[in-house]
C-alpha cells in the first residue's frame, strides 16, 4: 500500500511539473506572439475573428492577417462595409499599421497591432464548420427584429451576449443594480442549453447522445463567439458529459479544476482576462457556498436559491471586480430576486423558439417571441427601478468584514447549540 501510494504521488508530482512547465513554454510563445512589428503601410485580405462594433465615424473588429492578430478599425468608405461583416468573413484591405495605444487591456483577445484603413472590400469564401453557426445566430438575431427597437440589444445580450446597440441608461441601469452579468454569456446560459437538448437527445444510444450533446455545446460557444466566460461553462458542461456518459460522474470542484487547467492550458492569456477570471471566481464560490448559505437562509426554496447564488457569487467576485469599477451595488440583492428567474426564461426561450421565430419571420414571429417580450420589459423595469434604490455600496473591506462577522456569529450559534445539547444527553443517558 505504502509503495502503491509512493508511485500515485510520484505520478501527481510528475503530472504538476509536466503541467507547470508546459504552460510556462506555451505563456512564453503567447507572449512572444504579442510581440509588435514595426509600423508601416499594410495590404492584404484578413479574416474577421469578432463581429464589428459600431461607433461615430468608425468600426472596430478583431481580425487575423498573415502577421498575426490586429484590432482592425475601418473608416471613411469603409466603415459601411465592415459594418455589414460578421465573424469568420474574409476582406481585401489597405490600410496602416501602428502600435496598440493600451496593449495589455487587448493581450487576452492575442492582439498585438492595430490596423486602420478607409478602404475594404468583402472576398467569397468562408470556413465550412462556420455554416451552422451563421445559421443558428442569424436566426436568433432575426427573431429580435420583432421586438421593440429598445429591447432587441438586451434579448441578444441574454442570450448569445451580444448587447450591440444597447443605449448607454439602460446598460448604466444594469450596471447600478448589478444585474450586467446577465449581458454575458455564462454558466447559466449553458445549463439551460443542456436541460433542453438533454431530452431531446435521450432516445439515441449512448455515443450518439454524448457526441449530440457535445456538438451542441461547441455550437453555442462557436455561436456566442467563444467568450472567455462561455469557454469556462462549456469545458466544464462538456466535462460533466463525459463523466455521466462513462459511468463516472465528475464532482463540481473537480470539474473547475479540470476545465481551467485545460483552458489555460490551451490558451495561457486567459488569464489576462477580466471576464474569465471573474466567471472562474464566480463559480468557484457558488460552488463552495452556496448551499452552506442556503441552509442558513429562510423562505421558499427558489428564494434561498436565487439569494445563495447571489451572495455566494457578490463574495467570491468582490476581491477581483472592486479594484476595477468600484464597490459592488447592494440594489443586486432584491434585482437578482426579481430578475434572474425570468431571465433564465428569456435564455431558453431564445435558445429554442426564438431560433423557430428567426427562421420563419413574420407575424408568427411576432406571436412567439410575445412571451419574450413581456420577460425583457420586466428585467428592464427592475434594472431601472432598482438602481435608484437608495441602497449603498459595498467597498472591499466592508464585504471582508461583513463575511467574517457573519461566519464569526454562525460558528458560535453552532458551538452554542452543540453545547445545549450535550447536557440533554447526559440527562436521557443517566
Amino acid at each position: 500500500m505504502a509503495l502503491c501510494a509512493g508511485v500515485l504521488s510520484r505520478r501527481r508530482v510528475l503530472v504538476l511539473v509536466l503541467g507547470g512547465l508546459s504552460v510556462a513554454v506555451l505563456s512564453f510563445n503567447a507572449r512572444e506572439g504579442l510581440r509588435p512589428v514595426q509600423s508601416r503601410e499594410w495590404a492584404g485580405v484578413l479574416r474577421l475573428v469578432s463581429d464589428p462594433k459600431m461607433f461615430p465615424g468608425r468600426v472596430v473588429a478583431d481580425a487575423d492577417t498573415e502577421l498575426g492578430r490586429v484590432q482592425f478599425t475601418a473608416t471613411g468608405r469603409a466603415a459601411p462595409v465592415v459594418g455589414q461583416a460578421s465573424a469568420g468573413r474574409l476582406l481585401s484591405v489597405r490600410g496602416s499599421l501602428r502600435n496598440l495605444a493600451h496593449p495589455d487591456r487587448v493581450a487576452y483577445r492575442h492582439v498585438r497591432m492595430a490596423l486602420s484603413a478607409s478602404e475594404a472590400s468583402l472576398e467569397r469564401g468562408t470556413e465550412l464548420w462556420r455554416v451552422p453557426v451563421d445559421l443558428v445566430r442569424g436566426a436568433i438575431l432575426r427573431g429580435a427584429q420583432v421586438l421593440p427597437e429598445d429591447q432587441r440589444p438586451l434579448y441578444t445580450g441574454f442570450v448569445i451576449g451580444d448587447d450591440r446597440g444597447s443605449r448607454d441608461e439602460v446598460v448604466q441601469a444594469f450596471k447600478d443594480s448589478g444585474l450586467s452579468h446577465l449581458l454575458v454569456v455564462s454558466g447559466q446560459n449553458v445549463v439551460f442549453l443542456l436541460a433542453v437538448a438533454t431530452p431531446l437527445a435521450s432516445r439515441l444510444g449512448r455515443r450518439s447522445k454524448v457526441a449530440a450533446l457535445l456538438s451542441v455545446l461547441f455550437l453555442f460557444a462557436a455561436v456566442t463567439r467563444f467568450e472567455p466566460s462561455v469557454l469556462r461553462a462549456t469545458a466544464m458542461a462538456m466535462l460533466a458529459v463525459a463523466g455521466t456518459a462513462s459511468g463516472r460522474p465528475v464532482t463540481t470542484r473537480r470539474r473547475i479544476a479540470i476545465a481551467v487547467a485545460l483552458l489555460i492550458l490551451v490558451d495561457p492569456l486567459l488569464v489576462e482576462s477580466l471576464g474569465f477570471r471573474l466567471s472562474v471566481a464566480a463559480t468557484i464560490g457558488i460552488a463552495l457556498l452556496a448551499s452552506g448559505i442556503a441552509r442558513r437562509l429562510r423562505g421558499p426554496e427558489w428564494l434561498k436559491r436565487v439569494l445563495s447564488i447571489t451572495i455566494a457569487a457578490q463574495v467570491a467576485v468582490a476581491p477581483i471586480i472592486i479594484p476595477v469599477v468600484g464597490p459592488l451595488p447592494l440594489a443586486s440583492l432584491p434585482a437578482n430576486v426579481l430578475a434572474e428567474p425570468i431571465a433564465g426564461f428569456v435564455m431558453m426561450w431564445g435558445s429554442t423558439v426564438g431560433v423557430v421565430a428567426g427562421l420563419i419571420g413574420g407575424w408568427p414571429a411576432a406571436v412567439l417571441q410575445a412571451p419574450v417580450r413581456l420577460g425583457v420589459w420586466w428585467i428592464m423595469k427592475v434594472a431601472e427601478r432598482c438602481s435608484d434604490l437608495p441602497l449603498p455600496r459595498l467597498s472591499l473591506p466592508v464585504i471582508i468584514g461583513i463575511t467574517l462577522s457573519v461566519w464569526v456569529l454562525l460558528r458560535v450559534h453552532s458551538s452554542w447549540r452543540r453545547s445545549r445539547r450535550t447536557p440533554l444527553r447526559q440527562v436521557s443517558a443517566g
